[in-house]
């Protein structure tokens, strides 16, 4: 999980451009075997927009105050010059397309959850692995990044995206939390494990993501909550996974926060096409 402190987002340096004219885009490919469980890179920047997506597999996209989980098919636009890195599971895919701001429709000016057309994902890696002329390239390019900035309907309703208090006396405890979501542990108790007073994470989280700790913990499980019960493991496999005894009382968390029951979000996901046509 994302480990870095401040002093890293800070001194985050901003690499130069792969882009050359006349192109109007590269991609980059990366494998969790490329890097095993480790972040791709500490943080860093591009003078080009960025458009982070999942091919195969689970991909974790940090930014200084958010983490963003991305599945097949899901993709971040971050801004020029905003400090990232990421992170693959085992046998995971993730792809990294870089625009400078001249080829872009509109500019990228905020972080911003999509959906990448399957069409788009395919020629995107076929561009990166066949020659062909240059001619040709510029035009297929121009009508990806079109595709790619056509509006379309509401991605993932922001269920990949965690805030990330940066205040550093909470760090060990935020990232005990995303190591083992399940942990059947009191929040005081794992106050007490790091050391911490309960006043202070209080302070630290409404001052930096604006919700308690308990709030930012359930957003945490139910995350991982999704992506399971999507995959298929029965809810009451999930619901212990995600450190509830019973699966009535993880049910009514999932409800509260989604305002749908875990049944009705596998029942929504697998009717839309994005499902048939995405999930790996």
């Amino acid at each position: 999980m994302n480990s870095y402190r401040q002093t890293d987002w800070d001194a985050s340096p901003t690499h130069p451009s792969t882009v050359v004219e006349p192109y109007l885009m590269g991609t980059g490919v990366v494998t969790g075997d490329d890097v095993g469980t480790r972040p791709v890179s500490p943080p860093h920047a591009h003078p080009d927009a960025m458009l982070a997506w999942c091919y195969r597999g689970t991909v974790w996209v940090y930014l200084e105050e958010a983490m963003w989980r991305l599945f097949p098919g899901q993709g971040v636009w971050i801004p020029p010059h905003t400090p990232h890195t990421s992170r693959h599971e085992r046998d995971s895919t993730g792809c990294y397309t870089y625009i400078p701001d001249p080829s872009l429709i509109t500019p990228i000016d905020s972080v911003t959850q999509v959906l990448v057309p399957r069409a788009v994902q395919e020629m995107l890696l076929h561009l990166g692995i066949n020659d062909m002329p240059t001619d040709l390239r510029v035009r297929i390019q121009a009508v990806l990044i079109e595709m790619l900035q056509q509006p379309t309907a509401e991605a993932a309703d922001g269920w990949g995206e965690v805030p990330m208090p940066t205040d550093e006396r909470v760090q060990p405890l935020v990232q005990a939390v995303l190591a083992d979501p399940g942990d059947a542990q009191s929040a005081t108790q794992l106050f007490l494990a790091h050391g911490l007073h309960e006043r202070t994470v209080l302070r630290v989280f409404h001052h930096d993501i604006g919700m308690s700790f308990s709030q930012w913990r359930t957003g945490v499980r139910m995350t991982l909550a999704a992506r399971l019960i999507v995959d298929g493991t029965p809810i009451g496999a999930a619901a212990h996974r995600c450190g509830y005894a019973t699966t009535s009382a993880f049910s009514a968390a999932f409800k509260s926060r989604f305002g749908i029951t875990p049944r009705e979000h596998v029942a929504r996901v697998q009717g839309d096409p994005a499902h048939q046509l995405y999930w790996r």
